[in-house]
């Protein structure tokens, strides 16, 4: 009895006997988990998408869930260890309980529920989270909106600020409830120190309702782009003359005694160095072919330099002209030039003759003589081919002051070939 104790005593006082019956003891507990009555246990299986199909009625109006994106949950199941250990979201879907409600727009709380859809069946769901989902139910719309900028900043005297946007417009999509109450897009921001020159800045788009204010529960819209780049502009100001100017006037001959342009000067912007060259801004011509010795009154667009920005948008200008105090005096004209002809053709102008109207001051057109006045008749190569046709005849005085030529005249040339 005493050897049997002793033994037993050295045997346990032994390290390498202890570790080997602590390996054994944890064999047996392994296998009583996992082949016993333990054998069970619970698992959770995340990320799992929730579903959402809608009946036949709610897609048959074109409704649409706007914020089933996203939507993921998570399930819990019991069974056998080794077997709902290798479970993954593509074995469980999360749908709700029923959606036979789901019939017109609105915001819907539904009741969620877990189904197996692995090949693996054994084993039991015990519960599903989140229990329920908040839902919007509506149609889509989409609209296109004007941006408006809202952008403060200090310039010096003397310059002109203008705030360019990259793009004018975006568009919004997202349930037609909501889009509803979309009155305006604007941006706003500060830049807080005076500037001289050109800034450029990136601001995310606000949607403001018809109150103004802003809203905020934005996330089922989709907003392209949904940040605009806008670039504040500076440049120098300058108040310049307006002159009219003309075509087919009278040669040496001071207009301006003759008009008066309304308004007479113009505000226009650009950068510096361009701007500092630039003394007047001009009409479009007066076209004297039309003007007789009477009294008018015309509007003319101005003629804004390239890169410049007229401020005040005036655009157009009214002159008014007094021609009254000129004479007419009429003309016949029977010789005519005809050139532009490649030398394998021949042109003559069939017309005896022509009546011309010229308009001037009385003195000049005393001195004016037939010998001072040119007909010319000249051919575009598009316009050669043979036999007779009325072309257009270029009037001319030569050597003559304070005079024009009023109308258009044609004639009938014929053209054959050498």
């Amino acid at each position: 009895m005493n050897k049997s104790f002793s033994f037993i005593r050295r045997l346990f006082s032994s390290k390498f006997f202890l570790i080997i019956l602590s390996f054994l003891i944890s064999i047996v507990i392994w296998i009583s988990i996992n082949l016993g009555d333990y054998a069970e246990t619970s698992y959770v299986v995340g990320n799992i998408p929730i579903t959402i199909n809608l009946p036949a009625e709610a897609k048959q109006q074109g409704l649409e869930v706007f914020n089933g994106d996203g939507l993921k949950g998570s399930v819990t199941v019991k069974g056998n260890r080794s077997l709902i250990g290798s479970l993954t979201s593509d074995d469980i879907q999360i749908v709700p309980e029923q959606t036979d409600s789901l019939t017109s727009a609105g915001s819907y709380t539904l009741s969620l529920v877990a189904k197996k859809t692995g090949r693996s069946t054994s084993y039991t769901i015990e519960s599903v989270s989140p229990s329920t989902v908040y839902i919007k139910l509506d149609r889509n719309r989409k609209i296109t909106k004007e941006v408006e900028e809202r952008i403060n900043y200090k310039i010096p005297q003397g310059y002109y600020g203008t705030v360019l946007l990259n793009q004018d417009e975006i568009s919004i999509s997202g349930p037609e409830t909501e889009i509803k109450q979309i009155d305006k897009v604007v941006i706003e921001g500060t830049v807080a120190e005076e500037i001289t020159s050109s800034v450029k800045n990136k601001y995310t788009v606000k949607l403001l309702d018809s109150f103004g204010e802003e809203l905020t529960n934005t996330d089922s819209f989709k907003i392209s782009p949904s940040t605009i780049t806008a670039t504040i502009s500076v440049l120098q100001m300058k108040e310049v003359e307006v002159k009219a100017s003309a075509e087919g006037g009278p040669v040496g001959v001071d207009l301006s005694k003759y008009y008066k342009v309304s308004p007479d000067t113009v505000y226009i912007a650009g950068e510096s160095e361009l701007v500092k060259e630039i003394t007047q801004i001009k009409t479009e011509p007066l076209n004297f072919s039309t003007l007789k010795n009477r009294k008018y009154n015309i509007i003319k667009n101005l003629e804004i330099p390239s890169k410049c920005i007229d401020i005040n948008s005036v655009k157009s200008v009214n002159v008014i002209l007094d021609l009254s105090s000129m004479k007419k005096k009429n003309f016949t004209i029977t010789n005519f030039d005809v050139t532009g002809l490649e030398d394998s053709y021949t042109g003559r102008v069939t017309t005896s003759s022509i009546d011309i109207s010229v308009y001037g001051s009385e003195y000049n057109l005393d001195l004016l003589t037939g010998d001072k006045i040119s007909a010319e008749v000249n051919i575009e190569k598009s316009d050669i081919s043979e036999g007779a046709k009325e072309m257009p005849v270029t009037i001319k005085l030569l050597n003559t002051r304070g005079c024009w030529i009023y109308g258009n005249y044609k004639v009938v040339v014929d053209i054959s070939k050498r």
